[in-house]
Formats: structure tokens, sequence, C-alpha cells
């Protein structure tokens, strides 16, 4: 087979924000610079300097500690099949984000029971032995198990760790890795994502090959990612091709299979021809079942039989740039072990379309009546709601009193009128009669969602599932509580900025 049809094939899904005044080619050239321990160079191949321009897209200055100057790209996901660019790129970024750009703590996680953790940091262990400038630069490894990680003589970090529904949950960082997503669970995402929202500049990043079935989180960015989302870079390498019968066995041999065709392994593999060769894959595709050959080397999803209350396609078809105009209202949650608290807001676009956004989330509960005092105070508030029972019932003695001395309506809404707004939320979400910010503790609430039937209705599952569902019983009561009292007003689109 010809070279030229085997190396460096494109994304076949590749999209991102306009890239602007990237360093990505800087970073290259800055990575290209270092040895490894066989003597070669870390050398970025094409994709990689394409992936590094859209991961270090941003205005010219611009650092993980610049408040005033954002990466285009708040989340990047590569999704590729094993061994051809996706860890490696991922390593070339950190160590461009640590050593040059003020990175002053880089969290990298994988899968609890994969080794991919602790090989990057024997990786980057390599980098450090073989480059005197990095070296240097470092005042120590360490090297527990379970407790890998570097420090610079600035303190900047970088932290190796397996990822649980608790890990991260003390950190703060500038810069998350999620190797290995297609294992990553909602609670694991709830765990670490937040940890990055106090932070001046920060980014998540996502590699992983095609999902399984149960890669419900990886599965959202992926159906966001395809089409094009706010302030996320997405590539995939994937073949998207049919095979030739609806009935196809996939064996080996089969007129017409996909699985057999070496153009499509060079579609889904951007690494065949260089650092994969073809009769390694003939090889796999003799050992392998299908459907696992299909995923790993194909780039093909497994889909569950099942899906989610909204589907990721659904509530990603709802999502928008724009911002709150006018009056809204507020509803207040709080998750089942009382670790934090949500204030969630809906209120019209530009457009007339009700959006919905969190307008604070964090630990405890003793701030929320001040916050709602604030933002009644400073805004045209045309109710605040919760639920009459359930976690959030210690508070409503103090929040019917700050809606009192507000003259604001205070809505105490029992679990029949709540499975009615649920219902209207999840038609809304079918009708794209709803808007959302992209905001990940919603969507790690949504992705984990299950029905809780009432009678015969439903409202949100809030004990049997990964994720505590507070910012999506937040959202969904706000959505409703607007929708039943919402007025068309004339207003300063500026006005609420929470």
């Amino acid at each position: 087979m010809p070279a030229s049809m085997v190396r460096e094939a494109a994304p076949t899904f590749f999209t991102h924000p306009p890239l602007g005044d990237s360093i990505g080619d800087d970073v290259a050239d800055w990575v290209g610079s270092l040895q490894l321990g066989n003597g070669e160079v870390f050398v970025p191949d094409e994709n990689q300097r394409a992936l590094l321009r859209a991961m270090f897209a941003g205005p010219a200055g611009v650092t993980y500690q610049t408040r005033d100057k954002k990466w285009a790209s708040s989340q990047v996901a590569i999704v590729a099949p094993r061994q051809n660019l996706k860890t490696a790129t991922l390593e070339m970024g950190v160590a461009a984000a640590v050593w040059l750009l003020d990175c002053r703590l880089c969290v990298w996680t994988a899968h609890l029971y994969n080794p991919a953790a602790a090989e990057t940091f024997l990786h980057f262990k390599e980098l450090i032995d073989c480059n005197p400038h990095l070296s240097r630069n470092v005042k120590r490894v360490l090297e527990a198990s379970g407790g890998q990680g570097i420090e610079l003589m600035n303190g900047a970090r970088i932290k190796f760790q397996a990822r649980s529904k608790n890990a991260g949950r003390s950190l703060s960082g500038d810069l998350i890795v999620m190797d290995e997503a297609y294992a990553l669970s909602t609670a694991e995402a709830g765990a670490l994502i937040p940890t990055r929202s106090a932070r001046p500049n920060s980014q998540i990043w996502y590699g992983s090959s095609a999902g399984h079935f149960d890669s419900s989180q990886l599965r959202l960015i992926r159906d966001r990612g395809r089409v094009g989302a706010r302030r996320q870079t997405y590539a995939e390498w994937c073949s998207t091709a049919e095979c030739a019968s609806e009935r196809c066995t996939h064996d080996i041999g089969e007129p017409g299979c996909v699985l057999d065709d070496v153009a499509e392994w060079a579609k889904a593999n951007p690494a065949l021809g260089s650092r994969i060769d073809v009769d390694t894959i003939h090889d796999e595709r003799a050992s392998m079942s299908p459907p696992e050959f299909a995923r790993e080397r194909l780039g093909w999803w497994d889909e569950p039989s099942a899906g989610q209350v909204i589907p990721g396609p659904r509530w990603a078809a709802c999502v928008t740039e724009g911002a709150i105009a006018g009056a809204v209202a507020l509803f207040v949650d709080i998750a089942l072990d009382r670790s934090q608290s949500v204030v969630a807001v809906c209120g019209a676009d530009a457009d007339g379309i009700p959006q919905v956004e969190l307008a604070e989330m964090s630990p405890g509960t003793d701030w929320v009546t001040d916050r709602v005092s604030e933002i009644v105070g400073r805004n045209e508030v045309l109710a605040v709601g919760a639920r009459s029972a359930g976690p959030v019932a210690s508070l409503l003695p103090e929040l019917d009193g700050v809606c009192k001395q507000a003259g604001t309506d205070f809505v105490k809404v029992g679990s029949g009128d709540f499975a009615g707004m649920c219902g209207g939320f999840f038609d809304a979400v079918y009708a794209h009669g709803v808007r959302h910010r992209n905001d990940p503790r919603i969507d790690a609430a949504l992705t984990a969602a299950k029905r809780h039937q009432v009678v015969d209705a439903w409202t949100w599952e809030r004990t049997k599932v990964d994720v505590d569902a507070a910012p999506l019983v937040a959202a969904t009561g706000a959505f409703a509580l607007f929708v039943q009292r919402a007025r068309v007003t004339e207003s300063d689109p500026l006005q609420n900025i929470w």
C-alpha cells in the first residue's frame, strides 16, 4: 500500500474556535527540541501540530494565569484509536503548559484500574533525565505509589493520579488532563471539573479511544464536539463508512465489510505507516472480536441500547453563546449529602427563548441565603423557588424571609408540581425551547440522570445516580418558574451579570 495513503490522515471530525494568535507552533518547535531516552527527539507530526495550535489558541500574551486573556478553548478532546497520537500530544501540551506557560498545577488522571497515569509519569521522568534545561528547573520528583508527581523550582506541580469519585476535591488545577476518558464516569467528572472553577484561565483536556457502552460522559463531549461547541476543541479519527450489507456479520473475509478495508484503517489511524504498520493491524483483526476491533481500530463507538432520559445530542442542540436579558426566576437546591448547594437562574435570551444558568454552585449551605438576597436585590426577579421537602427544606424559612423583605414571591414546590416541571423541561429540550451555556456541572447531572416515578409522572432521581442531581433540579425549577411567571419587558442585555 502506498505510504502516502496510510500516513497523516486528517481528523474525521475537527472543530475548534478561531485560532487567532495561537502559540501552538512555538510550542511544537520547543517540544521538537526535547530529547527522548532512545536518542530520538520529541518531534510533533502535522496532526499534532494542528492540535497544539488549537489547544494553545488565544490572544497574544495569554498564559494560565491571565484572567483578562483567555484560551480560545477551555476544553480539548482528542479521540483516536490506541497508539496513534493522543497521549503523546497531551504530554507535549503539559510539558509546555508547566515549563513555559505558567501552569501552577496540572493534574493528570487515568482510569483507576489502568496504569496509564503511571506510564505517563515515567515518560516525564525520561524527559527530565534527558534534557538538562528541564531538569535544572525541577525541585523534586515524587515516586511514591499512588502519589507520583513533579515539582518545579517555582512551585509549579504535575500530579499523576488514578481517578475516583472523590479524587481532586481538595485541588485547584489550572490544567486537568483526563486520559482514558472512555472510562470517565459522571461522578469522577463531577469531582474534577469544579477544581478549575476558581482558576484564572484553566483548561480540561480529554484523551480517549472510541467510547464503550457506559461512556456517557465522553459521549456527551462527542455529541457537542462533532457539531462544534463554544470554547471547545474536538478532534476525532474514525471510519464513518458502512458495510455493503446491513446484515454484515463482520467476519474476516465477509464481502464488503468495512473492518477489512485497509483504506478505512488509514482514515481512523493517523499513525498507520509510521508508528503502526499494516501487518500489525492485520494481526489484530485476526485475534480480536469484530466489535472490539471495530471500536479499537476503526473508532466505532459502542452505542447503548437504552438512551439517556435526555440524549446528549438533544441537549447539545440547545447550547448558546448568548446572555440572559431582563427578568429572571431563581431556584435553589442542596445536594443529598449537603456537601454543596446550587442557585440556578432562568431568563429570556435576545430571541425570547428561556435560558438556564447556574448563578452559583459552592460547598456548604451557609452562603445560599445571602447569595439569593444579593441577586434579588440587584435584578428583576419574578420568583424564587425550592422543593418543599428534601435537603433544601432547612433553608425554606430563611429564603421566605429574604423574599418577603424584597417583595418577591417565594414558591415551595411539592412533588406533584415538580413532576410537572420535569415534564415541561423535558418537552422544552426536545422542542429546542430552552437554551444553556454548556455548563459541565449541569451536563454531568443530566448525563447521569434517571427517572423517579411519581404516580403517573416522574421527577429526577436523587438517590440511585452517580452524580448528585442538584444542578439539574435547580435548572429545571428555574426554567419552570420563569415560564410560569415571565412577561415581556424592555431590558438592558448587560443587566444580569452573576
